[in-house]
């Protein structure tokens, strides 16, 4: 059951999470209405954004913010929905098996995007890759969130092909860049052959297909010569979580991105002697003992 935070009689009702206020976590976080107590060990290992952001642990007798119910950390550009599923990559008590639907994968992508956890992004675009997405959603989400454009290549093509034209709701969410190439690569794909007479309507039949649609739609987007559509794959890496099998067995997939620095590990001055934070049970990578968060989190996937 939520507990409710108050100081103030007249301020704005704050509860403690029901399932992330964990009592062995040394940061808290605000959200909207709702206090997260988790460790910091992850937001600092992980992002530069929160190793530049958050304060260090405060000595003893002192107060910092994070510290305290009455002196949180407030996430101003994150919501309580993606929060709860950000949290649920580093507390999800089925280890290395991550099962989400395409909305949850991207609040987690979001937020990882937002505040540069690299790993939890790959991780993120992995899932995404094996869910079927349709083809503008794909492109919103993806253009939306710095990824490769290489991995848009089908979702380009079948934009092009489809019989209906683009809309003009349709154009305000890709954007005027990706409107105006999908127009054009559209016209293209649909002018007639040499001596032939132009349609005069929209749904003019497709005059392009195989390798030349294929070539079409990589020069127009300025996409790589030889970029597959499929993700490419490189060696294995550790999950987010800290253990040693990438989800579900599947390698992460290169992003086309920029970030302002690389995830570097916790300093040793930090660790316990099993290598996990401070404050952090042994063994548990995943933040909490036996997976359990605060005893309610058991056998449950992100929030809907």
């Amino acid at each position: 059951m939520n507990s409710a935070v108050s100081p103030n009689p007249n301020s704005e009702r704050v509860m403690r999470h029901g399932e992330y206020y964990i009592h062995g976590g040394d940061v808290i976080f605000r959200v909207e209405n709702n206090l997260f107590r988790v460790h910091r060990y992850f937001f600092t290992r992980d992002s530069a954004f929160f190793r530049d952001k958050l304060p260090h642990p405060p000595p003893p007798g002192e107060f910092t913010k994070g510290s305290s119910d009455n002196n949180p950390f407030v996430l101003e550009d994150a919501l309580k929905i993606d929060f709860e599923r950000f949290l649920w990559v580093f507390y999800n008590p089925k280890y290395s098996l991550y099962s989400a639907n395409v909305d949850e994968w991207t609040s987690i992508l979001k937020l990882a995007h937002q505040w540069e956890f690299v790993e939890v992004k790959a991780l993120a675009l992995r899932e995404l890759e094996q869910l079927e997405i349709p083809a503008l959603k794909k492109i919103v989400i993806y253009q939306s969130h710095a990824i490769d454009r290489n991995l848009l290549h089908a979702a380009y093509t079948a934009l092009t092909v489809r019989d209906e034209p683009i809309t003009i709701e349709e154009g305000r969410e890709l954007g005027l860049e990706t409107a105006l190439q999908l127009a054009r690569a559209r016209e293209i794909a649909r002018a007639p052959a040499a001596g032939g007479r132009r349609a005069s309507i929209s749904r003019a039949p497709i005059s392009l297909a195989g390798l030349e649609l294929d070539a079409l739609v990589k020069d127009l987007f300025n996409l790589e010569p030889s970029g597959p559509s499929e993700p490419v794959v490189p060696e294995r890496t550790a999950t987010p979580t800290g253990r040693g099998t990438p989800t579900n067995g599947r390698s992460t997939p290169q992003l086309g991105i920029q970030t302002n620095g690389a995830a570097s590990p916790v300093p040793n001055a930090h660790r316990g002697a099993n290598g996990a934070p401070n404050g952090v049970p042994n063994g548990a990578a995943n933040g909490a003992a036996n997976g359990q968060v605060n005893g309610q989190v058991n056998g449950r996937g992100p929030r809907k």
